[in-house]
């Protein structure tokens, strides 16, 4: 079970040491984002009452990575389209995560959005 726990928890270092390792210089990146929201996946299915601080601040710094309209939008895009990748995502949670985190990503987080308004 220990010899379990410590390849999990190697898996996990080795994750956020490869999303660290894609940062974009400028600009929105769509496969680093995503990977940064596993942060607030205990939140998104319902194993937390409140977002983490450490997810919090992957939604801010996820919003900070899209300062522009055009960069909004990809976000946008690239949100929309990956919350039907997680089935067990609670999509009112998702439309709730920016608000609890004080955050305004200038869009709903739910696949129903026209991201070219």
């Amino acid at each position: 079970m220990k010899r379990v726990s410590s390849s999990v928890f190697g898996l996990g270092v080795l994750l956020l040491l490869t999303v660290a390792a894609m940062k974009p210089v400028n600009g929105f990146n769509c496969s680093v984002a995503k990977l940064s929201l596993i942060e607030c996946f205990p939140f998104l299915e319902r194993n937390q009452d409140i977002p983490s601080t450490s997810c919090c601040n992957v939604v801010s710094n996820v919003r900070a990575s899209a300062p522009t309209k055009p960069e909004l939008r990809e976000a946008c895009q690239c949100f929309t389209e990956g919350i039907v990748d997680f089935p067990k995502l609670d999509k009112d949670r998702a439309i709730q995560l920016p608000k609890l985190c004080n955050v305004d990503i200038g869009f709903p987080l739910t696949k129903d959005i026209d991201c070219n308004k």
